[in-house]
């Protein structure tokens, strides 16, 4: 959860796009040449004092320094944004507890005192109860994987990114006020609606990235390390505070599922509805970062630039990037999946009730700090090609081991089962991160990381999907999370085709040296040179 807010510093990522160097009158420089400038002199680049939206004089939040970002507005913006984000993701933990509750009410799976009828196999609208959650996650993933690509090419070829924000935040926001009145006669619109908030979702996380590479460029490097830093701390505690207030509240009134996720909503529109407004108001109006080529559609420019991202790659860095997007593909698709598919594992499978699902959440969360910095420590000793291979066979055998081990009413066994799910998490996204940062070819940094966050997306809708089917076809729920599990293995098996390390970077330093050893043709111009 707290990945989509820890980039690397010298990135952006856009679903779907290519991102050039270029930003409004003339060529700018790209992060990566920023790093090298500080390096040569020894001191910060300065923001643009002609840009306003760059710096804030409000003097907000000057009562926590650390999150006043030098005055920065468009750091405070995406901070906000961040702490919008984190409450959303949470959310989602006592709202499928709830659809699993109606859903299985309504098709005959609970007995007098609402308690789960073991071995129930009634269908409600077509679908098991389980299956008609995990299908929120489905439909989800392929607006994403179809749309992100559009979505994406009109952030970057048009001056409508905070518009797109905007409206995409007041969408989320209607759908999270909508789903307070969630009721027995209500709760399958409101499934359908969160389908469509799954999507926004994306969106919203892809706009918001948009802004990174601007502040970067007017920061610097090592600002903006700190900056990141920050944001990654904030979204975390924003998870995490909002995770506990609910379980807090609920133990305190003793309510049901439906109850806890009715409060919950009410809690997070208010959360993010300031969260929102605050961060808008922060982060300015964007010109197009590059022009539509003529004749080119920007319903398709997209899917082009996908296209010849994946050529380019697959003619350039075989030996490197090739196989760590591959892997990508795969091991998102499966750590993506594993919010929706575990929610019903726990509260259906395990019996657990929504408080008791978002204890084992805050316990993940608090898990995945040790094992963060476990993978910085194995990352040194190895690399961090071993160290993502290791981190993903460990997801894999913990995985198998909950589905096999967990039984129905094993509360305790399952918060010990999160604590090395969170762990391994830790583990994971750091070395996910170190990897992709250290074979990124230069003067590519935005294509590749467009590249990057759409391999993400693109087979999200996968595991969640293979995990209905077998529910609905009445196969026991630790099945259908060994099968989710599963996807593990081709992401170890792309990593293992990866050369030795040296020749991994070899590769990029290859492709780096070549680009700049290029001549200038004789039309070029002293200013070109």
């Amino acid at each position: 959860n707290n990945k989509d807010s820890g980039e690397t510093t010298t990135t952006t990522k856009k679903n779907g796009t290519m991102v050039d160097n270029k930003y409004e009158e003339g060529e700018q420089l790209s992060t990566v040449d920023l790093a090298m400038e500080n390096e040569n002199s020894g001191k910060e680049i300065e923001p643009k004092s002609t840009e306003n939206h760059l710096s804030d004089s409000s003097g907000y939040c000057t009562c926590c320094n650390f999150m006043n970002f030098d005055g920065v507005a468009m750091a405070k913006g995406y901070n906000m944004n961040g702490i919008a984000r984190g409450a959303l993701v949470m959310s989602n933990v006592f709202l499928s507890t709830a659809f699993i509750y109606y859903a299985s009410k309504e098709a005959g799976c609970l007995d007098e005192n609402d308690e789960s009828i073991e071995d129930c196999n009634n269908k409600v609208h077509g679908f098991a109860p389980a299956a008609l959650v995990t299908n929120i996650a489905v439909i989800s993933g392929l607006l994403s994987a179809f749309l992100m690509p559009l979505i994406g090419a009109i952030v970057d070829y048009t001056r409508y990114r905070r518009i797109t924000g905007i409206g995409t935040s007041i969408l989320i926001i209607l759908i999270q006020a909508t789903q307070i009145v969630l009721f027995e006669s209500t709760w399958y619109y409101m499934l359908i609606l969160q389908a469509i908030a799954g999507f926004l979702y994306q969106v919203l996380v892809l706009v918001c990235y948009a802004y990174l590479p601007d502040m970067a460029r007017a920061v610097g490097q090592t600002t903006m390390t700190k900056h990141t830093s920050t944001f990654v701390m904030t979204q975390f505690s924003s998870q995490l505070s909002f995770l506990l207030l609910i379980i807090a509240i609920s133990i305190a009134i003793s309510s049901k599922d439906y109850m806890t996720a009715r409060i919950s909503q009410a809690v997070n529109v208010c959360w993010v509805g300031f969260a929102f407004f605050r961060g808008w108001r922060q982060l300015p109006e964007m010109p197009a970062t590059h022009q539509l080529p003529e004749g080119r559609s920007i319903i398709l420019q997209g899917f082009f630039q996908i296209y010849n991202t994946t050529k380019d790659i697959n003619k350039n860095y075989a030996n490197s990037l090739r196989w760590f997007l591959l892997s990508i593909v795969f091991a998102e698709a499966t750590v993506n999946a594993f919010t929706s598919v575990s929610v019903v594992f726990l509260a259906d499978h395990i019996g657990m009730n929504g408080t008791q699902v978002g204890i084992f959440y805050a316990i993940v969360l608090f898990s995945s700090l040790p094992g963060s910095y476990f993978s910085l420590k194995v990352s040194s000793r190895l690399n961090p090609n071993h160290c993502m291979k290791l981190s993903l066979a460990m997801l894999f055998v913990v995985s198998y081991v909950g589905a096999l081990t967990l039984q129905r009413d094993s509360f305790v066994t399952a918060y010990i089962w999160g604590i090395f799910v969170g762990f391994c998490l830790g583990w994971f996204y750091p070395a996910e991160n170190l990897f992709f940062s250290m074979c990124l070819p230069k003067g590519h940094e935005a294509e590749i990381a467009g590249f990057f966050v759409y391999s993400t997306q693109i087979l999200g809708w996968l595991p969640p999907l293979l995990f209905s089917v077998l529910v609905d076809n009445n196969i026991s729920q630790k099945f259908g999370l060994m099968a989710v599990a599963a996807f593990f293995i081709p992401a170890i098996g792309f990593l293992f085709l990866t050369p030795s390390w040296p020749e991994v970077l070899a590769e990029v330093r290859e492709e780096r040296s070549t680009k700049e050893l290029q001549v200038p043709s004789e039309s070029s111009n002293e200013e070109d040179v």
